[in-house]
């Protein structure tokens, strides 16, 4: 069993990028909540991307509230719904298939867990 310990780690998963990566996006998911960080617009090298920030704006969903928990429990938290704007410049992101927070997906994601 000591033996194991000392031969390296060969499940380690590698990740390189690829053009079909271009046009996704970026976000951070935080423990209960997720917030975008951009658009992949060009590659640079097998884990460097091009990134245009996304911000998202106000919720449009007026949250519902109960007694409950602390202070109160918002009932119609999954309902959240924002509009999406490409700001600021374009920077440089390195991404690792080891990194547990930022996730590719098809679109942006805005969601603040108000019952934490």
């Amino acid at each position: 069993m000591i033996e194991k310990l000392k031969t390296p780690n060969i499940m380690r998963a590698s990740f390189s990028t690829s053009e079909d990566l271009i046009g996704k996006y970026i976000n951070r998911h935080g423990y209960s909540d997720i917030d975008p960080v951009g658009k992949i617009v060009g590659i640079k090298s097998k884990t460097i991307v091009f990134v245009q920030p996304v911000v998202a704006g106000e919720n449009k969903t007026k949250m519902e509230w109960v007694v409950g928990g602390f202070a109160g429990h918002c009932i119609n938290q999954y309902a959240q719904s924002y509009d999406f704007s490409e700001e600021g410049e374009v920077f440089e992101m390195r991404l690792s298939s080891k990194d547990r927070y930022y996730r590719i997906s098809e679109k942006p994601i805005k969601y603040y867990d108000y019952n934490f």
